[in-house]
């Protein structure tokens, strides 16, 4: 018998069957054949009465039989049907438009990665295919797709979350055994990405300088500062400001410079922020960030004062550090000139030493620039945060003033000069006299950071004793107060606030303590001057307010509210006459200073003209002399003593300086300039060289008349300050009489000249009277130096031109006025002095009218300055920017996401 497998005759097209027959019965035959559309093929014997046929390409049905030995089978009919086939795959992506990807198709390929939220459409083309079924291995769902046409069938999905899929192809007879699995990898839209790099303005805590980076991986919708304002802790005021952002950068910075002097007014206010930033997620709503939460404070009365104090030990150890490095450089130059004059070239450990020099001098003014940021800073913090004294602020700025003078006096073109002829080998002539000239300015800077340190120290002396007095006054108010309170107390017999009171007091107490404290370290301070001021014993107010404290505290913890309020009253009452005592003092204490320096300062210009005239006189008595003269000994001897005296009117005038904020840096050098003449004069006249003696004479004289002339605006400004202080400059001025103009004064002081040079004086009557007008037309030259400044200072730059030129005539007049230089020429000059000056007139006149027609119509535009932390970021900003204006339009958001990503690298590997 023929048994044939499978039971079911059923091939698929294209596909190999293999027929397996298995034979029984007595005889079995060896070799079986198959019949199959009239050709006969052998099977393979496998053994124990089984064989096997594989049909290799079967296209269509067939019948077929099997024989063998004789036997024959049945007729059996094999069924050939066709399996569903995929010929094509495509699909469709639409992303979320928020990405800004654009749509894209792919072709005969399965897996995919997309964003969340994106649009999928399969287009599927197939053969032999009834039916095509979407298995979703996520939630174990089959979809059908819908059918085109015979052949193209498709299907449209929303694609939320990542998942695997299976396409099953099918037809009533079969179905696709081709079982591949696909991926669907969604990738989620991540929140923005915020950095904050915050610097609060730790001076004058009116300004917070904002910076960071903010990314996303498709863009933005908002980005904010918010802020909350506490005072006393508690909430006050809530508020937001929009940040300026790109949508189209996904990785960008930002900064901010921004003003929170209106919200913080008071010590103790706390303004509290954050930056919050929102991306562009349309699928789930925009997600946001933000970043800690920072604080800026202003802070109380006890910090400020800490602060203040610590920045005025910090400059004051600067200043020492400088005067020691100024005196260290002062003895390696006169080292080094030492060894230029006995030596023709420098070796190497000379070059080392002046190299040394050089770059100790660089680093006194990076000190001296330190040294002005840190008491201009307290300055600020003074004049915002504490009630200020006109005077003190006047002082303070006047030291500012002086720093600015040493600042801008730098040595850097002669030091580079210097370390020029260094580098080239060349120590000529030139080179020596740039050293000598060095070391003399030098010596100039000791003299200088030395008065700077007087002066500063001065300052806070006197900054502190009026700390004190208002220290004391509100003390007496706070214990006034407290007085009141506990009277009441008394009457109300309240326990607990009997208790209140006791700790009260006993602040009060402490803070009175610290008040002693301050006034003994202040009266140290005091002593360590050159010239202390002159502070009177307050032992015992101390003593008394002590006491009164004390037995208050005891009454109090008696429960005796009534004693202790009447204490409490004598202590207030102490506290003020002690706090008028120390304004009293303080005022007592300036003006009496005052009065003594206008006093030595007028003997010092009387000293100085006497001196020059003195030299004047030397000057012709030389000039009739020849070298043999046997006088010519007596007049080196005078010059000797004047130089002697020249030496006792710089010492007066250092002194003096050392307690005048008013005198400027120009004392120093034209006392410098002074003693070199009268030395080089001396040394002319060892060498019997005349000539050259009466020259440097002159150069001395010319020297004391202009420092004289210097002094003597100092000395005015001085009498005009003791005069406001006296109330004098407080009297209102009597009917509408109008002040002369500044022509009409010139030409007053023309007329004067005009009758000197007419007249017949002449030797000290000259002198004297040249003086005179040389000091009035100073005084006209300051002026006009005024009304240019503040012409400036109001931007009006159209007349700057001539009211310069005009001062530049002014100077020259006084140069002849003082070198007794009478003739024509100054009285031409003084004339075309006139002209400029009614010229100028005019046109302001003409200039306000023209601003009284316009109005105030817009002020000028101040640039906010920087924190120098921010400097380097925001070069670096700017290069991004550069950077990424480069990228050609064409990229797409994936390359230029990946550019910004390779900046963030950066940017990390740096730091």
């Amino acid at each position: 018998m023929f048994h044939v497998e499978p039971e079911v005759l059923k091939a698929y097209k294209g596909e190999p069957f293999k027929l397996n027959v298995e034979l029984s019965g007595n005889q079995i035959p060896k070799e079986l054949y198959i019949y199959k559309e009239g050709v006969k093929q052998k099977l393979q014997n496998v053994g124990n009465n089984a064989f096997q046929f594989t049909l290799n390409n079967p296209q269509q049905s067939l019948n077929f039989s099997l024989e063998g030995a004789g036997f024959s089978s049945q007729t059996y009919h094999l069924t050939v049907v066709e399996r569903p086939t995929l010929q094509n795959m495509a699909i469709e992506l639409v992303y979320p438009a928020y990405t800004g990807l654009e749509r894209e198709r792919i072709e005969n390929a399965g897996n995919l990665i997309v964003p969340e939220g994106t649009q999928a459409k399969w287009w599927v083309q197939s053969k032999a295919t009834s039916s095509i079924v979407f298995d979703n291995s996520l939630d174990s769902t089959e979809i059908l797709f819908d059918n085109v046409s015979n052949t193209t069938f498709n299907l449209e999905q929303y694609i939320l979350n990542s998942f695997s899929y299976k396409l099953k192809l099918l037809n009533p007879a079969a179905e696709d055994d081709k079982n591949t699995t696909y991926s669907v990898e969604v990738i989620k839209d991540k929140a923005p990405e915020i950095t904050l790099e915050a610097i609060n303005d730790s001076s004058m805590y009116s300004k917070v300088a904002l910076a960071g980076e903010i990314s996303d991986d498709y863009g933005f919708t908002n980005f904010k500062l918010f802020y909350t304002l506490l005072e006393n802790n508690k909430e006050k005021l809530k508020g937001s400001i929009a940040l300026p952002y790109n949508k189209e950068i996904l990785n960008q910075k930002y900064f901010k410079l921004w003003d929170v002097d209106s919200l913080l007014q008071k010590q103790g206010d706390k303004l509290q922020y954050y930056v919050q930033v929102w991306d562009n997620d349309a699928i789930n709503g925009a997600k946001s960030t933000r970043t800690a939460l920072k604080t800026i404070q202003i802070p109380d009365k006890s910090q400020l004062e800490t602060n203040i104090k610590e920045n005025a030990q910090e400059t004051e150890k600067q200043i020492d550090q400088n005067i020691k490095s100024a005196s260290d450089v002062n003895k390696k130059l006169e080292k080094l000139d030492q060894i230029l004059k006995t030596k023709r070239s420098l070796n190497w450990e000379d070059k080392q030493l002046l190299e040394e020099i050089l770059k100790d001098m660089q680093q006194q003014e990076k000190r001296l620039e330190e040294i002005q940021r840190k008491t201009e800073e307290n300055k600020e913090k003074r004049e915002k945060f504490t009630q200020q004294n006109p005077e003190l602020k006047e002082k303070s700025e006047q030291l500012e003033s002086l720093m600015e003078e040493m600042l801008k006096d730098k040595n850097d073109e002669l030091m580079e000069k210097i370390r020029e002829m260094l580098q080239n080998e060349s120590q000529s002539d030139e080179f020596r006299e740039s050293v000598e000239e060095l070391n003399k300015k030098e010596n100039n800077r000791l003299k200088e950071m030395e008065r700077l340190m007087e002066l500063f120290k001065r300052l806070e002396v006197q900054y502190d004793m009026n700390k004190v007095g208002e220290d004391l006054k509100e003390l007496s108010e706070k214990q006034e107060q407290l007085a009141n309170e506990t009277e009441k107390n008394n009457s109300e017999k309240s326990t607990e606030q009997n208790t209140e009171a006791l700790e009260e007091q006993e602040r009060l107490n402490k803070d009175f303590e610290e008040i002693k404290e301050e006034l003994k370290n202040l009266k140290e301070r005091n002593q360590s001057l050159k010239q202390p001021n002159a502070i009177e014993d307050t032992k015992e107010e101390e003593n008394t307010i002590d006491q009164a404290q004390q037995e208050s505290t005891q009454q109090l913890k008696e429960q005796n509210s009534k004693s202790a309020g009447q204490k409490q009253k004598e202590a207030a009452e102490g506290m003020k006459q002690m706090a008028q005592k120390m304004a009293q003092m303080q005022a007592s204490m300036e003006m009496q200073a005052l009065q003594e320096n206008i006093d030595d300062l007028r003997d010092i210009v009387d000293n100085l003209l006497k001196l020059s005239f003195r030299q004047e006189d030397l000057m012709k008595n030389f000039r009739e002399v020849n070298a043999s003269d046997p006088r010519f000994l007596s007049l080196s001897e005078q010059q000797l003593n004047m130089k002697d005296d020249a030496v006792i009117i710089e010492d007066s005038l250092n002194a003096l300086a050392e307690r005048v904020f008013q005198l400027k840096t120009f004392i120093t050098k034209e006392m410098a300039t002074i003693n070199e003449s009268m030395d080089n004069s001396l040394s002319a006249l060892k060498e019997r060289d005349k000539n050259k003696a009466v020259g440097e004479q002159q150069f001395a004289m010319t020297s004391m008349n202009n420092l004289a002339l210097m002094l003597d605006d100092v000395l005015e400004q001085m009498q005009m300050q003791m005069q406001a202080s006296q109330g004098m400059s407080s009297q209102p001025q009597q009917g509408n009489e109008q002040q002369p103009s500044l022509s009409d004064m010139q030409k007053a002081l023309n007329q004067q000249t005009q009758r000197l040079s007419e007249s017949q004086k002449s030797g000290r009557e000259l002198s004297e009277k040249l003086g005179e007008l040389a000091a009035e037309q100073a005084k006209l030259r300051k002026m006009m130096e005024e009304m240019k400044k503040e012409s400036n200072e109001k931007g009006k730059q159209e007349g700057a031109g001539s009211a310069g030129e005009i001062i530049e005539e002014m100077e020259k007049i006084e140069e002849d006025l003082v070198n007794k230089r009478l003739g024509s020429r100054l009285i031409e000059r003084q004339k075309k002095i006139v002209t400029k000056l009614l010229e100028s007139e005019k046109a302001k006149q003409e200039q306000e009218e023209d601003d009284e027609r316009k109005g105030e119509t817009a002020t000028d535009y101040q640039k906010e300055r920087l924190p120098n932390a921010f400097k380097e970021y925001l070069e670096q900003k700017e290069k991004e920017i550069e950077l990424l204006q480069t990228v050609p339009p064409s990229f797409t958001p994936y390359y230029k996401n990946e550019i910004n990503k390779y900046y963030k690298r950066l940017k990390s590997t740096e730091n």
